[in-house]
């Protein structure tokens, strides 16, 4: 479905709207999802009024669009950071938008990370579906290929995508097409953008990092599972914790890896003596799953690890149960997946 965004992104109005092409220092970003879409609306490279022309002298675009369009969903499906920087902004909230809604400034529920370098790069991660936005604190480091949000259609929307924008000189608002071609200049601000199809490569062959955290969209817990906030030590705003009994009902925290390879996998809980000392979690692998037993009276408050595992590229979980012995708690916080 094609998206009709106006102009109305967050402290865009007023501001400078010209795309200008940069040669200075720049840092390359990697495809922003776990795979590409099959459909695109890039960057107008005609500011003015006329035919619509893309980076390769196309019409996949639409008048005066001023980013990159990834369409199709599912909703949720995971975003992630294009290069190294630092959270500068981040909304969330917003319910489903429509095309001319005001929600987020026009960009609904989105994440904008400034990278540095010479000018100040930012770039934009529009239209997340509620809940989905990481949940870092502005001003904390994002790695290349963490998970910061999710697929949605919040704000002035028609339809489930990411809009990704570029900002070489972020602090002035002023955007660029970030392909390079005889319509689009001589600059490109991927790592491989690969005939429009940009690669998941970050700069310098960084690793992936994924964190899922309850309150995450790519979570999920029964009404059974209570929340807690109480714990200093906790990861977030909050948890959720269950009482040990002879039941299956699994909290599960969901992630779409880049590519298949060997991942190390943390878990964080806040620690305390009414834990189980053997809080089992389920790890996916590419022969199945591994059960690893996690004492969650101790160390909390940080990263756990469980050692590594060989894992396929795309759909992967790691599972809570409660069931093991009675008379204590489990508690669902935070896992993370780091590539090998």
């Amino acid at each position: 479905m094609k998206k009709r965004v106006q102009l109305l992104y967050a402290g865009l109005i007023g501001a400078a709207l010209f795309a200008v092409p940069f040669a200075q220092s720049s840092p390359l970003f990697r495809l922003p999802l776990s795979s590409d879409t099959s459909v695109h609306y890039y960057y107008d490279d005609n500011r003015a009024s006329g035919p619509l022309t893309d980076w390769a002298c196309g019409s996949s675009t639409y008048d005066n669009h001023n980013g990159t369009d990834f369409s199709g969903g599912p909703r949720g499906r995971a975003i992630f950071a294009a290069a190294n920087g630092t959270l500068k902004e981040k909304v969330d909230g917003f319910g489903d938008g429509f095309v001319g809604s005001t929600a987020g400034g026009g960009a609904g529920n989105h994440v904008v990370i400034n990278h540095g370098g010479s000018p100040n790069f930012h770039t934009w991660y529009m239209h997340m579906t509620a809940g989905s936005v990481t949940t870092k604190g502005v001003g904390a480091s994002i790695s290349c290929s963490e998970q910061i949000g999710g697929v949605g259609t919040s704000g002035s929307s028609s339809g489930l995508h990411l809009h990704f924008g570029v900002y070489p000189d972020g602090p002035n608002f002023t955007h660029d097409d970030p392909f390079s071609g005889s319509c689009g200049g001589p600059i490109s601000y991927w790592v491989n953008q690969n005939g429009g199809h940009p690669v998941t490569t970050c700069q310098g062959g960084g690793t992936a990092t994924i964190v899922v955290d309850n309150s995450s969209a790519n979570f999920t817990a029964s009404t059974g599972w209570a929340t807690g906030t109480s714990a200093t030590d906790k990861n977030g705003a909050d948890y959720r914790f269950h009482s040990t009994s002879p039941a299956s009902d699994q909290a599960v925290w969901n992630a779409s890896l880049p590519a298949a390879g060997n991942y190390a996998v943390y878990v964080w809980y806040p620690a305390g003596s009414n834990r189980s000392a053997t809080a089992p979690y389920s790890i996916s692998t590419s022969a199945g799953s591994s059960t690893v037993s996690v004492n969650q009276q101790l160390t909390g408050g940080q990263w756990v690890g469980q050692g590594v595992h060989n894992m396929a590229a795309g759909a992967n979980t790691i599972k809570l149960s409660f069931w093991t012995t009675s008379g204590f708690i489990v508690v669902a916080d935070a896992v993370k997946w780091v590539q090998q």
